[in-house]
């Protein structure tokens, strides 16, 4: 029982730590650049998210880090962070409006650059552990 109590207080925490995050990400965006009419804090949580797994995923493999740390970072916190159902209601929501451009633009911007993050962080965590061996 034990193991599973911190295996719920490692994501609990983590996950509101995303969380939090993520709100004061998108707050602070909306109010900056409220003037575009686009999901920039979304997309801005979504892609930090998508580095950090990268990075994380490695650094906490080559540190044979404890599962609960795992959780507590990559389930909890990223999965707090990022979110998929704000990214696809901000995507449904363009399209609804009619800003057909502003739709595919958001679907681009997250997708390709969510998965080029993720491989950058991967291999800076990987040239920083390794010293670019």
């Amino acid at each position: 029982m034990k193991n599973y109590l911190l295996v719920i207080f490692s994501l609990f925490i983590g996950g509101g730590l995303g969380a939090t995050l993520r709100y004061f990400i998108c707050k602070i965006l909306s109010n900056k650049f409220s003037i575009l009419n686009f999901p920039l804090g979304i997309l801005i949580s979504n892609l930090l998210g998508c580095f950090l797994i990268g990075f994380l995923s490695y650094y906490l493999l080559e540190i044979r880090a404890s599962t609960y740390l795992k959780l507590l970072l990559i389930t909890g916190f990223l999965g707090g962070l990022t979110t998929f159902s704000s990214y696809a209601f901000d995507s449904m929501r363009l399209l609804y409006q009619g800003k057909e451009s502003l739709f595919f633009l958001n679907i681009f911007l997250n997708n390709f650059f969510g998965i080029l993050l993720a491989f950058l962080g991967y291999l800076l965590a990987k040239l920083l552990i390794f010293k670019g061996g």
